[in-house]
């Protein structure tokens, strides 16, 4: 099960969750200012075979989050056939315990149901690239010490502002296409 009704009526607006953050706030208004939604994304969700209901899983404190969550928005909002709601984990960890990474708790996680309530899938927490040079080096360098966060968690920083969102949009345009 993708989520249900009552959960996807839990779920908030976008501009309800950004008026409520609070965990690096500036962080969160800079990506959502700055997010870019390249042209051949926004006619591809322009034209998707159906409405479509997407559910993201987040928490403010979460800098994975931070810098997804507002270019999908941002991306999704152009998409006429698109709702989305934001949910957070903390109140509702039996969403995010049917959407597991690796076994783990991670987000942000994007689910994605068409409107007959087919499960077309979830993304999540990172995009693919990144998720990889995140594991190699854990198996490398082993996980973190929370002195060592910021010299660890630079290269990844550096992913995503290289990439800018377009590999997190490219993904979840191959998501939302699924079905009729």
């Amino acid at each position: 099960m993708a989520f249900t009704n009552d959960e996807w009526e839990a779920g908030i607006t976008w501009d309800e969750y950004l008026a409520g953050v609070k965990s690096h706030a500036e962080l969160w208004h800079h990506h959502w200012e700055h997010a870019e939604v390249p042209e051949s994304i926004a006619l591809r969700l322009a034209d998707l075979p159906g409405p479509r209901r997407v559910l993201v899983l987040s928490e403010d404190w979460c800098g994975d989050a931070a810098r997804s969550v507002p270019v999908m928005v941002k991306a999704l909002a152009t998409a006429p056939n698109v709702e989305v709601r934001i949910l957070d984990i903390e109140h509702h960890e039996d969403v995010i315990n049917r959407h597991l990474s690796r076994k783990a708790k991670a987000i942000p996680v994007a689910i994605v149901m068409d409107d007959q309530g087919a499960d077309l899938g979830w993304w999540g927490p990172r995009p693919a690239p990144l998720q990889a040079i995140l594991r190699d080096r854990i198996r490398e360098l082993g996980s973190p010490k929370k002195e060592e966060m910021g010299t660890f968690y630079a290269p990844i920083m550096g992913w995503y502002k290289k990439d800018g969102g377009k590999t997190t949009l490219e993904e979840m345009a191959i998501l939302l296409e699924r079905g009729n």
